[in-house]
C-alpha cells in the first residue's frame, strides 16, 4: 500500500510513451510521487514492427519531454549525449532516427527514472471506500489517482479472429518470432505504413524465397503520408482544443478526412518498394508479386490449417475472385477498447462509441475520466481519446503536452505551460471583418465559377 502525507500518490498503468512522459515531467515536482505498473519485463515499444530500416514518422524532438521542457534530463538529445552519439546524429540528420533507436531511448528513460514496476499486470481496479484499489498479479496498491496509458489493441477483421495464430496474424506480432516463409503464398492486408514495411521486408528475402507475395488494400491507391506544414498543425495543442469542442458527427468526418496524416506511408518507403519491384521486373523475380488496390478482402471463418481461401472483391467493378494463401498478415491498424481491469468500476464510467469499432472512456479537456465516484478519486486516460481529442491523441506529437495537462490537473497548479503553441492557422476564427467598412459585415463570397 502506498502511503503519503502531503504528497500525491499516483499509480500509472502501462509503461508506454504516455506514462513515461508523465513520469519524466513529474520527476522534478516535489509534491507528486508516481509509480508505473507494467505487465512486461521491460519497456517494449512495438517490438513486432521494428523491421530493419523502419524510421520514425515524427520528429524525435517530439520525445517524452522536449516540447514541454527542453531542459529536461530525459530528452532524446540528453540520451544521445549520454550515449556519445550526439555529434554523429547531428551530422546524419535527426530526420533519419530509426524506431529501434527511439525504442532504446524509451528503455533508457525508464531505467533512469527508476519508478517502473515491471512484471506487474493489473488485474482489477476497484473502488474501496474512498480510495482506488489497484490489484496486480503480485500485490495491491491504494491510491486516489490513477492514470491509464495502456495504448490501443490490434484491429482484427471478424473473419480472422479464430484463425491459427502462426498463419494468420496481426502485423504488430510480425517480428515476435522467427518466420520461415519459404515457398509460402503470403497475403498482406492493409495499405498503411506497417503493411508497406512488411511488404518491403519480405521482398528482400528476409523470410525466405516466397511462393508468391500479394499486397491488397481497400484504399484507392498506396498513398503517401500527408506531411505538409499546414497539415502538421493538426498536431498542435490549439487544434486539439478546437476539435474537442466539436460535435460527434463533425469529429468523425474530420478524422476520416485526416486519415493519411497518420496512416499514410513514408515517401522513402514507397520509393524503396517501387525500386525493388522495378528491379524484380528487370531481373525476372523468382516468384509472383502483386499489388492490388480498391480491394475488399473477405473470407469464411478461418480455422484449421492452411491453405486459406480469401475472397477479393474489386470495389469499382464488383468483380470477385478467390485467392489461396498459406500466410496472411493483417496490417489492419488498431482500435481503442476499455481495459478489462476496469470492469469493477465500469458502471461508474461513461463510454463513447467511436468509428472503427473503438470504445472510449468519456474524458474532460484535462483527460480526466467522467467518473461517478468519490470526489477525491480521479482517473485519467492517456492515448485513449482519439475520437474526443483528435488525430494527435494516439500519436507521439502531443505526448508531453498531454502529460503536462494531466500533471497540472493532478497537482492543481501550473507546473508546465500548456497554452497553445504559435501557429499560422486560426482554428477559432469565424471570419475576417474590416471594422472600417460596413459592407464587410456581409458575406464576401464570389461566384464559384469565377474563383481563381
Amino acid at each position: 500500500m502506498l502511503k503519503h502525507s502531503d504528497s500525491y500518490g499516483v499509480i500509472a498503468i502501462g509503461a508506454g510513451p504516455a506514462n513515461l512522459s508523465l513520469a519524466a515531467l513529474s520527476a522534478p515536482i516535489p509534491e507528486i510521487s508516481l509509480h508505473i505498473l507494467e505487465k512486461s519485463e521491460s519497456v517494449s515499444w512495438h517490438p513486432g514492427l521494428l523491421v530493419e530500416g523502419a524510421v520514425m514518422q515524427t520528429s524525435p524532438l517530439k520525445d517524452l519531454v522536449t516540447p514541454a521542457d527542453p531542459t529536461s534530463a530525459y530528452s532524446f538529445l540528453a540520451y544521445l549525449h549520454e550515449k556519445r552519439r550526439l555529434y554523429q546524429a547531428i551530422v546524419r540528420g535527426l530526420e533519419h532516427v530509426s524506431r529501434s533507436e527511439f525504442g532504446g531511448y524509451l528503455r533508457w528513460a525508464a531505467e533512469k527514472l527508476g519508478n517502473v514496476q515491471f512484471g506487474e499486470q493489473v488485474v482489477a481496479v476497484e473502488l474501496r471506500g474512498k480510495s482506488l484499489n489497484i490489484i496486480t498479479n503480485r500485490r495491491e496498491y491504494q491510491t486516489h489517482t490513477t492514470v491509464i496509458g495502456v495504448g490501443r489493441v490490434p484491429s482484427i477483421p471478424d473473419w480472422g479472429r479464430n484463425a491459427p495464430p502462426n498463419e494468420v496474424f496481426h502485423a504488430s506480432t510480425f517480428l515476435t518470432q522467427r518466420r520461415e516463409l519459404t515457398s509460402k503464398r503470403v497475403v498482406i492486408v492493409g495499405g498503411g505504413q506497417s503493411g508497406a514495411e512488411i511488404f518491403l521486408h519480405l521482398l528482400t528475402g528476409a523470410c525466405g524465397a516466397l511462393g508468391s507475395l500479394t499486397w491488397v488494400t481497400r484504399r484507392a491507391n498506396i498513398f503517401a503520408r500527408e506531411d505538409s506544414p499546414f497539415v502538421n498543425e493538426w498536431f498542435f495543442p490549439q487544434y486539439g482544443g478546437w476539435f474537442f469542442e466539436q460535435v460527434g458527427s463533425t469529429r468523425a468526418r474530420l478524422l476520416e478526412q485526416q486519415s493519411l496524416a497518420s496512416d499514410g506511408v513514408n515517401c522513402s518507403t514507397l520509393r524503396a518498394i517501387y525500386n525493388a519491384l522495378y528491379d524484380r521486373e528487370f531481373h525476372r523475380g523468382s516468384y509472383p508479386t502483386h499489388v492490388q488496390i480498391r480491394v475488399d478482402t473477405t473470407a469464411d471463418k478461418l480455422s484449421g490449417a492452411s491453405p486459406f481461401l480469401l475472397g477479393l472483391r474489386q470495389q469499382m467493378t464488383g468483380i470477385c475472385s478467390e485467392h489461396v494463401a498459406d500466410t496472411v498478415v493483417l496490417a489492419t491498424g488498431y482500435r481503442t477498447e476499455i481495459p478489462s481491469f476496469l470492469e469493477p468500476i465500469a458502471n461508474r464510467l461513461t463510454v463513447v462509441s467511436a468509428p472503427g469499432g473503438s470504445q472510449e472512456i468519456l474524458v474532460e479537456k484535462d483527460y480526466s475520466a467522467r467518473f461517478d465516484g468519490p470526489e477525491n478519486c480521479h482517473l485519467y486516460v492517456q492515448n485513449g481519446a482519439r475520437f474526443q481529442h483528435g488525430i494527435a491523441d494516439t500519436n507521439l506529437s502531443l505526448t508531453p503536452w498531454r502529460a503536462s495537462t494531466v500533471l497540472n490537473s493532478i497537482i492543481g497548479r501550473i507546473a508546465y505551460d500548456c497554452g497553445p503553441a504559435r501557429g499560422v492557422v486560426d482554428w477559432y476564427s469565424s471570419g475576417i471583418e474590416d471594422s472600417h467598412s460596413s459592407a464587410s459585415r456581409q458575406p464576401a463570397c464570389r461566384d464559384p465559377a469565377h474563383v481563381d
